[in-house]
């Protein structure tokens, strides 16, 4: 805690140097027909001309912002780690654990060449430079597969080779779909892409989404570098099908297996969201939301958030069990055209700590009159679940998008976006907070930016993004979010808190 309180002590000058057919009242995805991968490709094609006329030709950029700072404890000086021009917005984020300074942000990147929309910014030096990857279209016999957003995912395995990966859709109806990853071991050269979850077709239609990628990296582990993949899978001649399923590799991607987590739902009951960490003991640990009201999904605002865990390297799976319920916004996010969505993002503590063993997950709650990032934890495995422990608990602001990782020492770091310091209520900054007490209580919150942004200005109205992210390199919280202060679009941006 004191070394958390030291924090807001040190004065720095921080300087922060689409249609995607939303309907749903604060959920992203809402119908069955508003997931399709055909949505997805009419749109993708409608914007064509306009991405070929402006696609940036660079691909490296230097910046003047590195992520660093001192003496410690300090706050990071935010960087922008993607390319501008047009949108690009979610920011998952990963540091190489064989060398802190590779950092791999996924985000859905509309200057990707047509027709990828999913770009993975690459630092090799800390945050000095950055690259763009785009993930690659797959051709078989039957279709061409474009890689279509929103859901890029990252990971690096003990050896350092980093992961990417994110959903395909066929480019003809957009009715047949999969999961798809590249992979390489320098940041620069990658493998062709293949696919890595893909399930047959219910009454001619399988495509997926809400997906995530993890690798197991724990030297004990009797599952080290197992590659693990989930996803929410839709089927059905109206989509009114979908299931829960995570793909497993063992050999870097060569085969796949696919497991079926949680049994098909039928609409109006829908699956969203789906999350992974590994314990040090190779346990996988899943959670997702679900919702079971009509006519359109989540009517009631009532979301449940479930966890299952595995402790075979993916082959079977616990029963699904409810960790808590969270009410969900009935509306856009409060003063926008904004959906925001709600991942019950899991983080385990691996380390030697008195918390070894911990399960933690944020999500976020609407109060009734303002959005609340707030954590559960379980010490059983899973079995039974705290109350939720608000983040911010003097805070009646909105608070969106929560991250949460756990650090190699066990402190548990969120981050998220927050409007605390705008009166009007629109404009939000990064925040983030730190639990040394195994998530019983949370340390004064530390402001990572001091530029505003608007939601407003997402570039594509309805969307900002998905999801931010966060993890640890030593003792250093990696924070990545979507920022519009450069007052046009959404950006990725990368900061966070050095605490030794």
């Amino acid at each position: 805690m004191k070394l958390v309180s030291k924090i807001l002590a040190v004065s720095l000058g921080l300087v922060l140097g689409c249609i995607v057919f939303v309907k749903a009242a604060g959920q992203s995805i809402n119908t069955p027909q508003e997931r399709s991968g055909a949505s997805r490709v009419q749109w993708m094609r409608a914007i064509e001309p306009e991405i070929l006329r402006l696609h940036a030709a660079a691909r490296t950029r230097d910046v003047t912002n590195v992520i660093s700072c001192s003496p410690s404890p300090c706050i990071f000086v935010p960087t922008q780690a993607s390319e501008g021009g047009f949108e690009v917005a979610d920011a998952t984020v990963v540091i190489d654990p064989t060398d802190h300074k590779h950092i791999l942000v996924g985000s859905r990147d509309f200057n990707c060449t047509f027709p990828s929309e999913l770009g993975f910014h690459v630092s090799r030096d800390g945050g000095s430079t950055w690259s763009v990857k785009c993930l690659d279209s797959i051709i078989t016999h039957d279709y061409v597969f474009w890689p279509v957003g929103p859901d890029a995912s990252v990971a690096y395995d003990s050896n350092g080779v980093a992961y990417i990966a994110g959903d395909y859709a066929d480019s003809e109806t957009g009715n047949n779909g999969f999961v798809g990853f590249e992979k390489s071991a320098d940041g620069v050269h990658w493998s062709p892409p293949a696919v890595a979850l893909h399930v047959p077709a219910r009454g001619g239609i399988s495509f997926t989404g809400d997906t995530w990628l993890t690798i197991d990296t724990n030297l004990q582990s009797p599952h080290l570098n197992d590659v693990y993949v989930s996803g929410v899978v839709v089927g059905g001649d109206s989509q009114q099908y979908d299931e829960v399923v995570v793909s497993h590799s063992s050999d870097g991607g060569n085969r796949w297996h696919d497991v079926v987590v949680a049994g098909v739902q039928v609409f109006p009951a829908l699956d969203y969201y789906t999350n992974m960490a590994v314990g040090k003991d190779g346990t996988v640990y899943l959670t997702w939301m679900y919702c079971n009201t009509g006519p359109n999904a989540c009517n009631d605002h009532r979301a449940y958030m479930l966890f299952s865990k595995s402790s075979d390297g993916g082959s079977t799976w616990s029963k699904p069990r409810l960790m808590t319920t969270a009410t969900l916004m009935s509306t856009y996010l409060p003063n926008t055209n904004v959906s925001v969505t709600n991942y019950p993002v899991i983080g385990v503590d691996n380390s030697l700590g008195p918390h070894t063993g911990n399960l933690y997950v944020a999500f976020y709650n609407w109060t009734g009159s303002y959005v609340q990032v707030d954590i559960i934890r379980s010490s059983d495995g899973g079995a039974t679940w705290s109350k939720p422990v608000p983040v911010a608990p003097k805070q009646t602001h909105d608070q969106f998008f929560p991250w949460l990782s756990v650090s190699p020492t066990g402190l548990i770091g969120v981050s998220w976006l927050d409007r605390r310091n705008d009166p009007a209520n629109i404009d939000y900054q990064a925040f983030a907070a730190i639990s040394t007490d195994g998530g019983q209580s949370f340390a004064p919150n530390i402001q990572l930016t001091t530029a505003f942004s608007d939601p407003n200005n997402s570039g594509y109205p309805g969307w900002m993004g998905n999801r931010t992210g966060n993890t640890w390199a030593a003792s250093n919280f990696i924070a990545a979010w979507m920022d519009s202060s450069n007052g046009v679009n959404m950006q990725t941006v990368v900061g966070g808190i050095r605490l030794k």
